[in-house]
């Protein structure tokens, strides 16, 4: 009797095990999954975009697992993945990316092929056909430097797209963009190339820079790059005696900011070709010294002679300093408040520079940022282009000298003021921030100081 007891137990445990199972998975009869439908939407596309599976699967035995996927070009896959499915029925609508792949062919038929399975590895294939990939047409593409050059990039022969006669640091790291923002910043809403696992491919707003590197060249003149065999092509060459790059500058510590500076000889109303970082649209040159004739040329307009030239890569601008500089070729303007025109906001300069913004001067004239230069521009007259006020302070106190011993200052109440009414004072130049004064909005104004006539005109001007 005992014996009949202890085997009724077994069974029952048995028993509640087979229950257990049938609870988890479903009864244990074999089967395998049914495909009711399965289609892709739309039937044609363009590769770099999505399109969408929808499917209904049914196992009315077991719970079905997964939807294995793979889109086909022939033998070559494009790419895969899995959908999670649960219960004995699944409805499935599900977006799926399809890559532009190098080498990809234009207007194939592909297949997607589908494998559902069930929890106790039943499973089905089935294959969408009729569907087709074409690839994606430019009318042109865009270049974009991490320093923020763009160049259009012009069709050309068997899926190249490039352009010539460029002025490009021998490396650099870049995108390529189907569509620019108007700003010329890249809208990601369009196709864009970047670095895909140490190669070029389509990439989203965090994708990577592509590095390219011309060897034994000064800098790159032509930059091609191969849409179908996603490759690029660069050609460089070497300076000419009247070209300007930052190849051939050193680099120096001012005022905690670090510049890149060059010394040489510049010839009035000579104009000069600028390659690289120095060739950027953003690049503010110091207007009373240059004439910016394109984005890679500039003409000097100062004085025959020996200059420093000073460019500072995070306040994108460029001015010119000179030994000695005094009067009757030059006045300085030291004090607070001014500073060489840029168009990067204080904000991004204190970013980098902690504490520093676009103004720079202070009483003095122990290095190039304590002070500004006003250009003589006829017998007489004397012309300087500054941001002021400070943006943090809206205040501005300073005065010219003739040279850096403090010679000859030029007070403010020897001069009458004409054009924008932003100086007060009688001695020191003054832009005032107390309560009953007036806002004066900093920017960038032109002093004109007009010695003949003792009158300064000051206006506002965009760069």
């Amino acid at each position: 009797m005992k014996h009949i007891y202890n085997i009724l137990i077994i069974t029952g445990i048995i028993a509640l095990l087979f229950i257990s199972c049938d609870e988890e998975y479903g009864p244990r009869k074999e089967s395998v999954p049914e495909f009711k439908s399965a289609a892709v939407s739309p039937t044609t596309f363009t590769f770099g975009d999505s399109v969408t599976l929808t499917a209904s699967i049914i196992d009315p035995a077991t719970n079905l697992s997964e939807l294995l996927y793979e889109v086909a070009d022939g033998g070559r896959v494009i790419t895969s993945g899995s959908i999670p499915l649960d219960g004995d029925t699944a409805n499935i609508t599900a977006s799926i990316y399809i890559p532009l792949l190098k080498d990809q062919a234009n207007g194939v038929q592909l297949k997607f092929n589908l494998i559902a399975r069930n929890v106790l590895k039943g499973m089905t294939s089935h294959t969408i056909e009729g569907i087709t990939g074409n690839r994606p047409q430019y009318a042109q593409l865009y270049l974009v430097t991490d320093n923020g050059t763009v160049i259009t990039l012009l069709p050309g022969d068997n899926n190249s797209f490039g352009n010539e006669g460029l002025t490009l640091d021998p490396s650099f790291n870049f995108k390529i963009a189907e569509k620019l923002h108007a700003d010329k910043s890249i809208d990601y809403s369009g196709d864009v190339y970047g670095n895909v696992n140490g190669k070029i491919g389509l990439i989203t707003e965090n994708g990577e820079s592509v590095f390219v590197f011309t060897p034994n060249v000064d800098y790159t003149k032509e930059f091609v790059f191969n849409n179908l065999t996603f490759s690029v092509t660069a050609v460089g060459d070497n300076l000419g005696a009247d070209d300007i790059s930052l190849s051939s500058f050193g680099s120096q510590d001012i005022e905690n900011e670090t510049f890149r500076t060059l010394t040489r000889t510049l010839e009035n109303n000579k104009t000069y070709t600028v390659f690289g970082a120095l060739g950027d649209s953003q690049n503010i040159y110091n207007p009373d010294f240059f004439e910016r004739v394109s984005e890679s040329s500039v003409k000097f307009l100062g004085k025959t002679g020996e200059y420093t030239i000073y460019f500072n890569p995070v306040r994108k601008n460029v001015f010119v300093g000179t030994e000695n500089p005094s009067y009757p070729d030059y006045l300085l303007a030291c004090g607070w408040g001014l500073g060489y025109p840029t168009n990067v906001t204080s904000e991004e300069i204190g970013a980098v520079y902690s504490g520093h913004g676009r103004t720079h001067t202070s009483w003095g004239f122990g290095n190039v940022l304590n002070y500004v230069l006003l250009r003589q521009i006829s017998e007489g007259v004397y012309q300087g282009t500054f941001y002021t006020p400070g943006d943090h302070d809206r205040y501005a106190g300073f005065k010219p000298f003739e040279n850096t011993g403090w010679g000859n200052e030029k007070k403010a109440g020897d001069f009458t003021f004409t054009g924008e009414q932003i100086i007060s004072g009688d001695n020191d130049w003054t832009i005032a921030n107390g309560e009953n004064d007036p806002v004066v909005e900093p920017a960038n104004y032109r002093f004109t100081i007009n010695l003949n006539t003792n009158t300064v005109n000051i206006e506002k001007i965009i760069l």
